[in-house]
């Protein structure tokens, strides 16, 4: 079924623009001078992949928050969006109560659940996304693009993002076999091996979206790190190593030359523990359609992966455990 959820990204992409063109949204009596994203997993990394996508653009300070705790700074000066595909996830619902009281403008963005209903009861902005029977992290079409929206209306993402993301469609469908046989050669190569995933800074969420891929559908472990950062510790780790490795380099045209002489660089030294070194393209004239299409064949691989260990790439058994457990303290 994940193979089913994967192969629709595009048609995903397409439908979350519809959403994001008629989403409505009130103004706020206050200068906005900061922006903050809430959310968990499949629901918060599409503010990892926005706060690359406007980096360049944003003229104030964008930043994700993955906890139970708001950061101090947020106040009415803040936009804070608050994304929960359930609208469950007690995380969000956690620093979403917390911003409620700060004179923040306050966007949700969920299909449901309790983050919908306090929304609906404070009078706040809502994004409705589908309520569709799929894990959160098959819906980053969803999470990231109405971010996106969202920023346009308060001023903080060029429009040009829209035809980027058109660009990104047509080359996702354009390109699927091409992608598909990609991650096919990949997932080979990673098999059996501990995988070790790198891209550079503008592209580090395409990086951690395959290594939280392979966790959740796979069911593997695996890390992941950034150029240039990773060439003042993680490096050092690649010598006397016992074991068997697979590196992930995704890579595009566009990386910083610094950068891209650094990754031929390392592929020297690395190369010397492992011989699995994988390039991956990113195809693209934007960094939004070279983000979808290395989000495209990671997704795939961990597919793969999945099929080649005779896993579910659905079930997240421990996860649901863990919820289990956190409800039935939280009732104590």
């Amino acid at each position: 079924m994940m193979n089913i959820f994967i192969q629709e990204f595009a048609k995903q992409l397409k439908t979350a623009m519809g959403i994001g063109q008629k989403a409505q949204f009130t103004n706020h009596e206050h200068p906005l001078q900061n922006i903050v994203v809430l959310g968990m997993g499949g629901s918060g990394i599409g503010g990892d992949f926005v706060a690359e996508f406007v980096r360049d653009s944003c003229s104030v300070p964008f930043i994700s928050c993955k906890s139970y705790e708001l950061p101090a700074f947020v106040g009415k000066n803040s936009l804070v969006i608050a994304s929960s595909f359930s609208g469950n996830t007690e995380e969000t619902l956690a620093s979403f109560g917390q911003a409620l009281k700060t004179g923040a403008k306050i966007v949700c963005l969920t299909s449901g659940g309790k983050l919908l209903t306090n929304a609906q009861k404070h009078q706040l902005d809502v994004v409705q996304i589908p309520a569709v029977k799929q894990p959160p992290r098959s819906c980053l079409g969803y999470s990231f693009v109405q971010v996106l929206y969202i920023l346009k209306h308060f001023g903080f993402a060029p429009a040009s993002f829209e035809a980027d993301l058109n660009k990104a469609i047509s080359t996702l469908e354009q390109e699927q076999s091409k992608i598909q046989m990609i991650a096919r050669q990949a997932a080979q190569k990673m098999h059996q091996k501990f995988s070790i995933i790198y891209a550079t800074s503008r592209m580090s969420a395409v990086a951690l979206r395959l290594r939280q891929q392979m966790n959740e559908n796979s069911k593997l472990l695996a890390c992941h790190h950034a150029y240039p950062e990773m060439n003042h510790n993680e490096l050092v780790g690649w010598r006397e190593q016992t074991g068997d490795f697979a590196v992930v380099n995704f890579r595009s045209k566009d990386d910083n030359d610094r950068n891209a002489l650094r990754m031929d660089i390392c592929k020297n030294i690395i190369g010397k523990i492992s011989p699995d070194i994988i390039d991956i393209d990113c195809l693209g004239d934007s960094l939004i359609e070279q983000a979808m299409y290395g989000v495209h064949v990671g997704d795939w691989i961990s597919w793969e992966l999945a099929e080649a260990r005779s896993v579910d790439a659905v079930e997240v058994n421990s996860i649901d455990f863990l919820k289990k457990e956190l409800a039935a303290a939280a009732l104590g």
